[in-house]
């Protein structure tokens, strides 16, 4: 294994995992003195190179998790410290000490250009954790059941997948509950009872229920969304990032364009343009436009108003 790693992406869960995994094969038997976590924004360079350098206590090999290491990033961050990056490009070029360093980098790109990045991509070994596919969440759900001795229903997954979504986040934490609760078997049962609907998917639905003119249901979830401490300015940003979604794949799909490509383009997970295509079918390239514009108009009352703001966000579903 190379004793320098960079894991890097959006998912910070799934960092901290591939982190934790590679530390822990790296020492054997982990206790908290093989296993050293740092905060870049608080240690310094002198201080990361000075724990790596120190033989561990206990144990024959040491592992140091540097979290958030944003300077192989392009990113503009205020820190604590202020880091001598030419001091870690001779450490890394003349790295002789037996301790594993894993950067843990919580952004979507590195910043290639740069010497640090370069070095490290020569030096060491980088590893990116994207957000998973639908059909990896699919495998991920059923392979961590098996491991628990729990078969999944195809319909409980197919209904797990509609209220969870499919950031690995949100699905590791339901899928915990889930599991906890269930002996056996996860049924759709199991999954209407214990699972909850993640953000995401309920401003899908209340979306859909706005356009499709079922403003009575739509103000009882925007109600329940209000009791979850969900913010009016929020949610309709929210719905109006949605709106917007649903426009521009639908003119895309008009022109020919597949859901990969129109993923790539708009910057999006192809999940959420799976969710758009499958939906767009329903409104006319104007109704959205209109709806869009109402949004932007209830945008201004909120921010210029005194009134009440879930009486107007659902005033705003009454008239929209």
């Amino acid at each position: 294994m190379d004793r320098l790693q960079l894991i890097y992406g959006n998912n910070a869960l799934r960092i901290s995992e591939k982190a934790k995994k590679l530390a822990e094969d790296y020492v054997g038997e982990a206790d908290d003195f093989s296993i050293v976590a740092l905060n870049y924004r608080e240690s310094t360079i002198e201080q990361i190179i000075e724990e790596a350098q120190t033989l561990p206590f206990l144990s024959d090999r040491k592992a140091i998790l540097v979290d958030d290491a944003y300077s192989f990033t392009g990113a503009k961050v205020r820190a604590e410290v202020d880091h001598d990056i030419d001091l870690l490009v001779e450490y890394i070029n003349n790295k002789n000490d037996d301790a594993l360093i894993i950067f843990k980098v919580y952004h979507e790109q590195l910043d290639n250009r740069k010497k640090i990045t370069k070095l490290l991509k020569k030096k060491g070994a980088i590893t990116e954790m994207a957000e998973m596919t639908e059909n990896e969440v699919r495998s991920f759900i059923n392979a961590t059941a098996e491991e628990s001795g729990v078969e999944v229903d195809p319909k409980a997954l197919n209904l797990f997948i509609a209220r969870v979504g499919i950031k690995y986040d949100q699905v590791r934490n339901e899928l915990d509950k889930l599991l906890l609760y269930t002996d056996g078997k996860i049924t759709e049962e199991a999954v209407e009872e214990i699972v909850s609907v993640s953000l995401e998917e309920n401003i899908f639905r209340l979306t859909d229920l706005i356009l499709s003119g079922q403003k009575a249901a739509a103000v009882k979830l925007l109600r329940a969304l209000m009791l979850q401490n969900e913010e009016p300015m929020q949610l309709l940003h929210l719905i109006i990032n949605q709106l917007r979604l649903l426009y521009q794949v639908k003119l895309m799909m008009q022109q020919g364009y597949q859901g990969d490509n129109i993923a790539k383009a708009l910057k999006v997970h192809p999940y959420r343009v799976k969710l758009a295509a499958r939906e767009i079918g329903k409104y006319r390239q104007d109704e959205l436009e209109q709806k869009m514009v109402k949004c932007r108009d209830i945008d201004y009352k909120f921010k210029s108003s005194y009134l009440n703001r879930q009486s107007l966000f659902e005033l705003f579903i009454l008239e929209i």
